[in-house]
Order: structure tokens, then C-alpha cells, then sequence
């Protein structure tokens, strides 16, 4: 708002008011651009490679500010979609062959045409490279054909219904033309990505990656003149960040964040925690010591106070998980198996613990663990220290398993060896996020689907834990065979996984994470709200698209 002047002025008080206005036009200048941060704790790297699990451009979650998917999934509402790169898929066969049209006029950010042999050659390059399948898509039957330049199918064995979701809103599209120069795809460093998105590299820096307007863009001209991604060590350097305005849009959890943010200016400062995955503690479940026992695994889950690790660890803002077989609830809640509904404690409980284990033949020893032949139940939970929350939760769940007689302790690692040693399966256990999805399938697959897995020591795309059971991929196959319209097939194919992860516990349900989602209205409107979720609202792959294309200027 401007203040109308008087007409008298003086020379000097005309130069101040020029200088005012100078600085004015500057900062408005400056607030033209996004500031984001989707992730903390993360040493910078100049790679930009979207397959590659420890480039900045992964571990930031920014993938898709360059290279975009095929459709835009709402994952917070079931068949709801928006056409990207493509406009309509379908299946045949089945749903063994998937089609999909393209979108006409799109351009790379390099000024080339993008047409069906990206897409298949995409596709072909994650089956022929399962390194670089960072998406966890199926393997297809036999490479992509491309009838004519707006038309591409996919040919795979088994139905493909349920894994719609990653196979056209995760997989990000790479160009053919600089992809097939690539040796090694899933380890390349890419310092000059090309993509379709709204924005393209402008400059690296171990402080700050920043992205600018792609000319090329078939969407129009995002209203953001850029994209600003800065390194914060911690989630508190981000709190501070985004206390002091300097952040646009954040998503990690910040603890009294109304208190710090929101409060500061309740017309411009707003948070939107929706419920969008189930946290778990996941077990890397190989070997014969007592982890790879159920019981054990059981007797864990049943001692974990979730109350707690919700009100103290998470600030409040993520729900206590309430059924075992790990459904998002609310939002899948038509799913439930009856007798799954509220079988989780809200706290611990040592009666459940002592009666699992003594059951097992688990006695206490001297030291006052439980131990069987000789052997304690010995553990340690592995999180990045820079990840306050899941810090937090590993103390409190070490406390209260330590006190029930189970030898549970903490390890503190930076972010890059977290997701090195998860994807490696270098870890005893570690709290991690779900995959969240519209379909139930898209978390269970993740968690159960060892065809994703790798041995110890290799690089796995889902299932960190090595679990490996034939009921899983049983249940699993007959999820992915079953078509959506078969409501009651389906809730049968889902009670099956709810019932095996209720049981064999690979995963022990935790918390229902929060979509994180901090962001300022004073420069940008439109940001997914809980009024209108569009879109997942946390600030990362593969959303970045959409919501950025929503932005107005304030």
C-alpha cells in the first residue's frame, strides 16, 4: 500500500524518496523468486543425475523442477490425476499393456522436440539398467514401442493396474538425444540436466543451487522467475530460515512452528500437515539373529510408546499409527480389516512384551535383557542426526524398549550415510517414511516387494529391509491382477497384506507422516491447502510441477 505525498519536495527529500524507491524495487525483485527447502542435513554435490539415489537433485527431492512424469497423481485423493507430459493412458490386455498419448508441442529446455522415443527409450533405460530404477517401476516384458512420435506402449507380463501411480506420475522422463551418450546411467554425474519442466539449472554452488525459467517451457511462464534451493544443516537452520522470511516454502518437521512462524504473521505464514504416509520402523530382517524372528519383531512394536514419540518427538503434528497392518488413516480407512482397528496400543505395553517373548523362550539374563541360547535382543536404530524428529523418536524408543528389558540403542549418522547404508541394507533398523499413494499397494509394495531389493551391500530401490516372503509376492501379484472396478476383490487382495504385516511385523507401524508443508503467501499465492488439496503439499518430487505452475504472484 502507498501513501499519496505532498507536491512540495525539496531536492533532497525527492533523492531520498528515489533511493527508497530503489530499494523497494529491489526487494521486490528479490521476492519474485521461490525459495525452497525439501530436505536437510544434505552435503551438496554437483550432480543433477534423476537416477542417481545420492545426487543433489534426489536427496533434495528437486528432480522434477527439470525433468517431469507423464501424469500428476493426487496422492491424497483416490483417481484423482492431472495430464502432463502425456494427456491419456489406457490398458489393454489385461492390463498388461499400458498406452499412453502424448503431449504435442513439448520442447526440451535445450530447444529440441520432445516426442515417444524419450518416453520409450526412459523406460527402456530403467529395465536395462535396474540401478537406475530409483522409482521402483516394474520391469517390463519387452521394450517400449512407439507406433508414431505421439504414441508410446508399454509391454509388461503381469497386470499393471496399481502401479499406475509409478509408472506415470514418478517416473521422470529423460531425453534420448543426451541420455544415449550416457556409460553409466545409474552413476553418471550430470552437471547440465535437460528437461521438460518449468525451470533449468542456473548455477551450483555447495550453498546454494539456483534454477531459472525455461524458455522452452509448454506450460507458460511460471510466475516465479526462479527457483533458489539453499543448504541447511539441520531442520533448526531451517526453522531459523523460514522464522526470518528467508524461506518461501519448506517441508520437514519444525518444532513450535506456530509459535515461530505461523503466529509471526498469521496472514502470510501457513503450515498444512496432511496426513500422506505411514511412518514405520522398518527391520532389516537377513541373518538368524533375533530381528529375523516375528515375535521378536512384535514384542518391539508392542513396547513402543506412540503417544510419546507423536506429542514429544513430532511436536504433535503426526497422529499415533492405531492398526498394525499399517493402512494411511484416515485416508484409506475403507480398507480396514476389523479386527485391525485400534490393535496398536497408544503407549507402550511391558505386559505384551514379556508375553511375546517368554512365549518365544526369551528369558532376562544378568544385565536384564531378554535373551534366548545365549543371545540378547540387541539393536540399534539408525537416522540422521539432522533429522530432529526421527532423532527425538530413536531416544524415546531406545528409553522405553531399554526399560522393558530390550537392548535398543541409537545411531546418529548424517543424512548422505542414512540413505547409503538404507539403500544398501547397512542398518539393523531405522524410522522412514512410507511411499504414501492413492492405493494402499503403492506403501505395501515398497515395504514387501523383494523382486525391488538387492542383496546386502547393494543399492535397493524399495523393501531396505530384505524381507523376503512368498506370501508377500503372492499377495502382492494378486493385488496388482486385481482391476480397481472390483471393489470387493480388491479390499480381499488388501486385507491379506494388512493381515501379513500385522503378523510377520517387517515394517511396525509408527506415526501417519505428515505431508510437511511450511510456506509464505507474501509473494506467491496458490499453494495446496487443506481447503484445496490438490496435490501432495510438501515442496518435492514429483509434485514441484503442478504446484509451481499454481503460484500467482501475491
Amino acid at each position: 500500500m502507498y501513501r499519496k505525498l505532498g507536491v512540495a519536495l525539496t531536492a533532497l527529500s525527492c533523492l531520498t524518496i528515489g533511493m527508497v524507491a530503489s530499494i523497494g524495487a529491489a526487494s521486490a525483485s528479490s521476492s519474485s523468486v521461490v525459495t525452497l527447502e525439501g530436505n536437510t542435513g544434505v552435503t551438496f554435490t554437483n550432480n543433477f543425475n534423476p537416477f542417481d539415489s545420492s545426487s543433489f537433485a534426489d536427496q533434495l527431492s528437486v528432480r522434477s523442477l527439470v525433468n517431469e512424469p507423464l501424469f500428476e497423481f493426487d496422492v491424497l485423493k483416490a483417481n484423482v490425476s492431472y495430464p502432463w507430459l502425456a494427456t491419456k493412458y489406457s490398458f489393454a490386455n489385461g492390463g498388461k499393456t499400458l498406452t499412453f498419448d502424448l503431449r504435442k508441442g513439448v520442447t526440451w529446455s535445450n530447444g529440441k522436440p520432445f516426442t515417444s522415443a524419450d518416453v520409450a527409450y526412459t523406460f527402456d533405460l530403467l529395465n536395462r539398467v535396474p540401478a537406475a530404477n530409483d522409482y521402483g517401476a516394474p520391469t517390463m516384458a519387452s521394450p517400449a514401442t512407439t507406433p508414431n512420435k505421439y504414441t508410446v506402449v508399454l509391454h509388461y507380463s503381469a497386470p499393471q493396474y496399481l502401479n499406475i501411480v509409478t509408472i506415470a506420475g514418478d517416473v521422470l522422463i529423460v531425453p534420448k538425444s543426451e541420455w544415449s551418450k550416457v556409460a553409466n546411467p545409474a552413476t553418471a554425474v550430470i552437471t547440465n540436466p535437460i528437461g521438460t519442466g518449468p525451470y533449468e539449472l542456473s548455477s551450483y554452488s555447495s550453498q546454494i543451487v539456483k534454477y531459472k525459467v525455461n524458455p522452452h517451457y509448454w506450460g507458460g511462464k511460471p510466475a516465479a522467475s526462479g527457483v533458489d534451493v539453499p543448504s541447511y544443516s539441520s531442520n533448526t537452520a531451517a526453522a531459523t530460515a523460514l522464522a526470518d522470511g528467508q524461506l518461501t516454502w519448506a517441508g520437514n518437521d519444525i518444532a513450535n512452528v506456530n509459535s515461530i512462524f505461523v503466529n509471526k504473521d498469521p496472514k502470510t505464514n501457513h503450515i498444512d500437515f496432511a496426513p500422506g504416509s505411514t511412518v514405520t520402523l522398518e527391520f532389516n530382517v537377513t541373518g538368524t539373529g533375533p530381528l529375523s524372528d516375528p515375535v521378536v519383531r512384535q514384542a518391539i512394536s508392542a513396547g513402543i510408546d506412540r503417544t510419546a514419540l507423536s506429542v514429544e518427538g513430532e511436536s504433535g503434528y503426526e497422529a499415533p499409527a492405531t492398526s498394525s497392518g499399517a493402512l494411511i488413516l484416515p485416508n484409506q480407512a475403507s480398507y480396514m480389516v476389523p479386527a485391525l482397528a485400534n490393535d496398536l496400543s497408544a503407549t507402550s505395553d511391558p505386559t505384551k512384551v514379556a508375553s511375546l517373548l517368554t512365549g518365544d523362550g526369551y528369558t532376562k539374563d544378568a544385565a536384564g535383557f531378554y535373551s534366548k541360547n545365549g543371545q540378547q535382543i540387541t539393536f540399534s536404530v539408525e537416522d540422521p542426526t539432522a533429522y530432529s524428529d526421527y532423532y527425538a523418536d530413536d531416544q524415546l524408543i531406545s528409553n522405553e524398549l531399554q526399560a522393558e528389558g530390550i537392548d535398543c540403542t541409537v545411531d546418529g549418522v548424517q543424512a548422505s550415510q542414512w540413505y547409503s547404508d538404507s539403500a544398501d541394507g547397512n542398518f539393523q533398523t531405522i524410522i522412514h517414511w512410507g511411499n504414501g499413494g492413492a492405493s494402499p499397494f503403492v506403501q505395501y509394495d515398497n515395504w514387501l516387494d523383494y523382486t525391488l531389493s538387492a542383496p546386502v551391500g547393494t543399492s535397493a530401490n524399495s523393501d531396505y529391509g530384505r524381507y523376503d516372503s512368498p506370501a508377500a509376492q503372492t499377495a502382492l501379484t494378486t493385488l496388482e491382477n486385481t482391476n480397481p472396478s472390483d471393489t470387493a476383490a480388491l479390499k480381499s487382495a488388501v486385507a491379506a497384506l494388512e493381515n501379513l504385516v500385522s503378523t510377520q511385523v517387517p515394517v511396525a507401524p509408527l506415526l501417519y507422516g505428515a505431508d510437511w508443508d511450511e510456506y509464505s503467501t507474501a509473494s506467491f499465492t496458490g499453494f495446496v491447502t487443506a481447503q484445496n488439496p490438490y496435490m501432495d503439499p510438501s515442496p518435492g518430487d514429483p509434485q514441484l510441477p503442478i504446484i509451481l505452475m499454481h503460484l500467482k504472484k501475491a
